[in-house]
């Protein structure tokens, strides 16, 4: 895998990069990424929150603010040189994984063929329309919304807390103990897989 560049080499361009730091503790970075060739967008980050809405124009903007977490009476400085941005074949990676540093990211993602997103703690919240999703969560909570005739058969796993999924035709809706497992189908064929360690997932088809 080898990483991006401002000549925008490989299978997108990068158009612009802006980053601009806040304060020692805080920072921002900016990504407009026009994607070619590119099937897949994966996304993973330990602590903060992702939110991502479909794309105005078809490419990628992507906007992450860091920030710090304290320690004693200091707050640690944030390297946003430590967010990576790669690609590999069909697969842009987009990752942010430094330890005491919450990342909060805003992004509007275009149609592509698979979307995944990976989070230790924090927040998920998605508004979709034409591509699988496939979310992997630790600790949080995930809200996502989503065109009936787009999304296919939906996988939702809960190991503690609960979950729901409205506008779609419930298969099996099985509670164990503390766990929620749900599976239903839409009326189209973009698969949804969503796995959750604990929280709550709310799923609505429009």
């Amino acid at each position: 895998m080898k990483k991006l560049t401002l000549m925008g080499i490989g299978v997108f361009l990068m158009t612009a990069i802006v980053t601009t730091a806040h304060a020692d503790n805080t920072s921002s970075v900016h990504h407009d990424i026009a994607l070619e060739g590119i099937a897949v967008v994966e996304i993973s980050n330990s602590v903060g929150s992702i939110h991502v809405l479909p794309s105005r124009d078809g490419d990628l903007h992507i906007d992450v603010e860091l920030e710090g977490k304290r320690k004693g009476f200091f707050r640690r400085k944030v390297n946003v040189e430590d967010m990576e941005i790669r690609e590999r074949g069909d697969t842009i990676f987009l990752s942010f994984e430094e330890d005491n540093t919450n990342a909060s990211w805003f992004m509007e993602i275009p149609d592509v063929e698979h979307t995944i997103v990976q989070l230790g703690v924090g927040e998920i919240t998605m508004e979709i329309n034409n591509t699988d999703v496939d979310v992997e969560m630790v600790v949080g909570d995930v809200s996502i919304r989503a065109p009936g005739n787009t999304v296919g058969r939906i996988n939702l796993n809960v190991g503690v807390g609960d979950a729901s999924v409205d506008g779609a035709d419930i298969i099996t809706n099985k509670s164990a103990f503390i766990s929620r497992s749900i599976r239903a189908d839409g009326h189209g064929s973009n698969d949804m897989e969503i796995n959750l360690g604990v929280g709550d997932v709310d799923i609505r088809l429009f």
